[in-house]
């Protein structure tokens, strides 16, 4: 095999499943509250580890008890963790965005991260990435909704999706896998590609009980047909990944 088979053949099975994707849900567009680079960057950093309705219930009161973004850099720490609470982990999501605002200011002069769109995609990635509390999947959000570059962020669905289908291997985590998936993503793509994986990932790809029979992908997913078979056999299936 030649050194740019494996990548060529990565590439045209991305390709072939973001196709049937499109097939069964449409192209999605990004929603205007992620444009703002800043506001995403807070957004992203309270939708660690907790659903979209507790990320925007608390935006929405940090929103409110911190009009301005001066108002919450300077603001105590407590005060935005209780701001915070119904996202959880407030204390160190609260410490996060305190500290990203802070050094924003300190380095740019302002509460603006606009300069990311002249640097090149890694260089921008390793700008968000060093942080605190920022890794690559928010820094790849940001990357992605607010800049339009060719980041591809890869959250718990998404990371569960491609290992059922082959793409990442077993042991890669959300990062890994990001990095690993990136290369091969056709241009444009990116985008709608991203929020069809995580649709299939909340409807049909489910940690438990995947509802493989009715999945557009079971044609090219290897585990979907391992699982499909075993029921038809009446077997016992594999524990949830």
């Amino acid at each position: 095999m030649t050194a740019t088979g494996p990548r060529n053949t990565l590439a045209a099975r991305m390709r072939d499943v973001s196709r049937r994707l499109s097939r069964r849900f449409g192209s999605p567009h990004r929603s205007p509250h992620l444009t703002e680079p800043i506001r995403n960057l807070i957004l992203t950093i309270l939708s660690q580890n907790t659903t979209d309705a507790n990320r925007d219930r608390a935006y929405a009161s940090l929103a409110k008890r911190f009009p301005t973004l001066p108002l919450l850099a300077a603001a105590p720490p407590e005060d935005v963790e209780e701001a915070i609470r119904v996202g959880g982990l407030a204390r160190a999501k609260a410490k996060a965005i305190i500290s990203a605002l802070s050094r924003i200011r300190r380095e740019k002069g302002g509460y603006t991260l606009d300069f990311l769109s002249e640097m090149p995609l890694a260089e921008a990635r390793e700008y968000l990435t060093s942080f605190t509390g920022v890794g690559v999947k928010t820094a790849n959000v940001v990357l992605l909704f607010s800049f339009g570059k060719e980041a591809f962020p890869v959250d718990t669905h998404i990371l569960r999706v491609t290992k059922r289908l082959g793409l990442v291997p077993a042991p890669a985590d959300l990062s890994r896998a990001a990095l690993l998936l990136e290369p091969h993503v056709s241009p444009g793509e990116s985008m709608p590609f991203h929020l069809n994986l995580i649709r299939l990932g909340r409807e049909i790809c489910r940690p438990r009980n995947p509802m493989c029979p009715e999945c557009p992908l079971l044609p090219v997913c290897p585990e979907g047909k391992q699982r499909v078979r075993k029921q038809g056999a009446g077997m016992p299936i594999a524990g949830p990944r």
